[in-house]
C-alpha cells in the first residue's frame, strides 16, 4: 500500500502521515486507536505517553501500531486531523441551520469547540499537549503538516462559508476582504479556547467573544471617522 510521506519539521526530523492501511480500517477500528490514545495522552504528559498502554487499551499488536503510524507523534497529529475535520463539517452544519447567519455561526463554532474540549478526557489531553515543554515546535509541525495537506480543504470551506453567508447580514462581495475578516474571527476563538484552558470562566469567554463579534460587525470607530490606519 501507498504511504503519504508528509513530513513535518519537529525535533530536528521528519514524519510519516498514518498509512493507507489505518484509513481503510473500519470506522470503529480507528476510533477505538484515536480513543486509546487519547485516554493515554490525557494520562500522562507527552514525554511519557506508553504506545505499550495505547496497544493494549485498542487491542491491536505492536507491529499493527507501526504499520499505521511511524510513532506517537504521527497518531497525536492524526488526532488533531480528525478534530479538524469535525469542526469543518460542523461550520458547514452551523452556517446552514442558521440560514446563512454567519455571526450565530461564529458563536455556534465556540460553543461547540468548549464543549469538545470539556469532554470527557479530552480537557486533560489537550492541557498536555498546550503546555507541554516543545508543544510550540510540536504544533508549528502539525500546522504545516496541515496546511501542506490540508490547506485545500481549509480554502475550500472557508470560501463556501463564504459563498453561503447570508450577504443581508455581511455586505462583503471580495473573497479577500472576507478572507482577512475570517482570520480574525478564528484567531478570536482560539484565544478564547486558550483562556478556557487558563480556566477562566465560561461565561466570562462567551461575553468577551461576543464583544470581538460586536468590533468585527460595526467596527470601534466614532461615526463620521475615516477608520482606517495611518488617519489622525
Amino acid at each position: 500500500a501507498a504511504i503519504l510521506k508528509i513530513r513535518v519539521n519537529n525535533r530536528g526530523g521528519g514524519r510519516l502521515m498514518p498509512t493507507e492501511r489505518f484509513y481503510r480500517l473500519p470506522e470503529e477500528k480507528k476510533r477505538s486507536i484515536c480513543s486509546a490514545a487519547v485516554k493515554e495522552f490525557a494520562r500522562v504528559p507527552l514525554d511519557k505517553v506508553s504506545i505499550n498502554q495505547i496497544i493494549k487499551e485498542a487491542d491491536i499488536s505492536r507491529g499493527s501500531f507501526y504499520t499505521y503510524f511511524e510513532d506517537k507523534w504521527d497518531l497525536l497529529a492524526c488526532i488533531f486531523e480528525d478534530s479538524q475535520n469535525r469542526l469543518r463539517d460542523f461550520c458547514r452544519e452551523a452556517l446552514i441551520t442558521s440560514g446563512g447567519n454567519i455571526w450565530v455561526m461564529l458563536e455556534a463554532l465556540l460553543d461547540r469547540t468548549i464543549e469538545f474540549c470539556s469532554g470527557k478526557g479530552q480537557f486533560k489531553f489537550i492541557k498536555n499537549v498546550m503546555y507541554h515543554t516543545g508543544s510550540e515546535e510540536i504544533l508549528k509541525g502539525f500546522s504545516k503538516r496541515m496546511n501542506d495537506t490540508y490547506g485545500h480543504k481549509n480554502e475550500e470551506i472557508e470560501r463556501w462559508i463564504f459563498e453561503n453567508t447570508d450577504k443581508k447580514v455581511m455586505m462583503v462581495e471580495d473573497y479577500e476582504v472576507f478572507h482577512c475578516f475570517f482570520q480574525l474571527a478564528m484567531l478570536s476563538i482560539a484565544m478564547e479556547i486558550k483562556d478556557y484552558f487558563d480556566e477562566v470562566p465560561v461565561d466570562t469567554i462567551k461575553s468577551r467573544f461576543a464583544t470581538k463579534l460586536e468590533i468585527l460587525k460595526n467596527g470601534i470607530c466614532r461615526n463620521g471617522s475615516e477608520g482606517r490606519a495611518g488617519n489622525s
